[in-house]
């Protein structure tokens, strides 16, 4: 997963393809993470289910030199349970995990983001698990 550095991460669209981040087009699952004055990363992250997440899919940003405070998880267009175990593992791991729906969770990283939070951003697209049952 090679980043790209970016001066401007906030999410400007977002869809069943992937995300608009600044002035370039994403797709797929995204991992941003970094801070102001540091500068931020964007990845690609190969995950689609939200269901099959657990503490080794975010070993990149618990094993980052910039750290996040708190990692925000976009699950798709919908929230069906509250991600409990998998919450509890990554604050056992250092780092709290806020899940929300995709689209509320793009709203909170750039409410938090213009707050200057050292925040993480791990967002699937809407649709993506639901575009994976529909080709098995």
């Amino acid at each position: 997963m090679n980043g790209q550095p970016n001066t401007s991460p906030l999410i400007r669209d977002y869809d069943q393809g992937g995300f608009t981040i600044g002035d370039d087009f994403h797709p797929g699952s995204v991992l941003i993470n970094g801070e102001e004055g540091e500068g931020f990363s964007i990845q690609s992250w190969p995950v689609n289910d939200p269901e099959a997440l657990t503490v080794t899919d975010f070993t990149i940003l618990l094993e980052s030199p910039q750290r996040p405070d708190l990692i925000l998880l976009g699950v798709g267009e919908q929230m069906n349970h509250p991600f409990a175990k998998l919450r509890m593992a990554m604050t056992g791991a250092g780092i709290p995990l806020e899940v929300q729906s995709t689209p509320a969770i793009c709203r909170t990283w750039n409410l938090l983001l213009s707050e200057g939070r050292r925040v993480a951003l791990a967002a699937i697209p809407l649709g993506q698990k639901e575009a994976l049952e529909n080709n098995s």
